[in-house]
């Protein structure tokens, strides 16, 4: 009877010891991939934060939209005024003309004005038809849609003439060479807390929890 103990025991410690050096691969690969991609990484915090939140999304995925109301807005209240901490938003674009747009606008606004991006990033996602209505929503309508918004951004002329183009006129994206495709993600919303994955992203408590921990283990580990 102690031999299967023992034996069972054994087992589980390979596994867990298996389990943690996946998730360390998986880690490596995100900081890596993140430190050195062309793709444009919108986020606020600062850069040399000890611990990093980073979201993969869609602005016309349902779970995505419910994640940037009952999540995001909250880890923004909660942190945006705290200098060791940092959130990432990378965009994962899918295959159709209203993503694209998305994608363009979003990502061009950041290289612009940063400080203007979350304003329209939170209002792309109330504005954009959720993926199961793409079929009801023309482009040309998306677009007329959009316009407005960058209005509201009150930007400077040259700025919001330069969104304002390429709403009308996208820019085709290669999705292989986006971060989604390089770290194989496959779905969306996913959540990381200093590049480890968050298994339960709907429970608000629980991801404000790991983050206040990262906080604390880094505190420690100075």
């Amino acid at each position: 009877m102690l031999s299967v103990i023992a034996v069972i025991l054994a087992t589980v410690v390979i596994f867990q010891s298996k389990q943690h050096i996946n998730l360390n691969k998986e880690s490596k690969r995100l900081a890596q991939a993140i430190n050195t991609t062309k793709q444009v990484v919108p986020s606020w915090g600062h850069n040399k934060a000890s611990v990093t939140i980073t979201q993969f999304g869609n602005y016309l995925c349902s779970h995505c939209k419910q994640f940037d109301r009952d999540i995001v807005l909250r880890l923004e209240k909660d942190f945006k005024n705290n200098p060791r901490v940092q959130f990432q938003y990378i965009d994962v674009p899918f295959s159709n003309e209203i993503s694209n747009i998305n994608s363009n606008v979003s990502q061009k606004l950041y290289t612009l004005n940063k400080y203007k991006y979350w304003d329209l990033h939170h209002k792309i996602f109330t504005a954009s038809p959720k993926a199961s209505e793409l079929n009801k929503t023309t482009t040309a309508h998306y677009q007329q849609h959009l316009l407005p918004l960058i209005d509201q951004l009150k930007l400077d002329h040259a700025a919001a003439q330069t969104l304002q183009e390429l709403i009308k006129k996208p820019k085709a994206l290669n999705h292989r060479q986006g971060l989604a495709h390089q770290l194989n993600i496959d779905h969306v919303p996913v959540l990381y807390i200093n590049q480890k994955r968050i298994e339960n992203i709907t429970d608000y408590k629980a991801i404000k929890r790991e983050t206040i921990n990262a906080l604390n283990n880094t505190t420690k580990n100075r």
